[in-house]
């Protein structure tokens, strides 16, 4: 079974690249470009890392995580912003994100990343642990 990676961010070419990027690497990707609907899936259970932009057409993110986190506190959150300021790192951190990082990013840190996020969630390091060594037998 493939990590399951929901992207949420307004701009299509971002959400593109980082499911194409994700897909390459194994992952099931689910992609949105609103808070709303990444809400939903993550408390319908859908996911198993969060890849979120902060600012998207319909609200901010940082207003959806506190119920996100309640329901799903083992959720790994990884926050993006072209907002890079030292007050949106900390908000993010503040909300529990466990990782941060300014547009543009480096994609293969990006998914990086995402790799050690997995690893490091309880419930997700044996599929993590699989997808790693079925890729690195291709």
């Amino acid at each position: 079974m493939s990590n399951r990676v929901l992207v949420a961010d307004d701009d299509t070419a971002i959400r593109l690249v980082l499911q194409q990027a994700f897909t390459r690497e194994g992952f099931q990707v689910r992609a949105t470009g609103n808070v709303a609907t990444l809400t939903k899936w993550a408390q319908e259970g859908e996911g198993d890392l969060i890849v979120t932009d902060v600012y998207m057409g319909d609200a901010c993110v940082f207003d959806a995580l506190p119920a996100i986190r309640a329901q799903r506190p083992q959720l790994p959150i990884i926050v993006m912003s072209a907002q890079s300021t030292v007050a949106t790192a900390m908000t993010a951190t503040g909300a529990g994100a466990y990782d941060y990082f300014p547009k543009p990013f480096y994609l293969d840190e990006h998914v990086g990343i995402a790799r050690r996020a997995l690893a490091q969630t309880p419930g997700v390091r044996g599929r993590a642990a699989a997808a790693q060594a079925e890729k690195e037998a291709r």
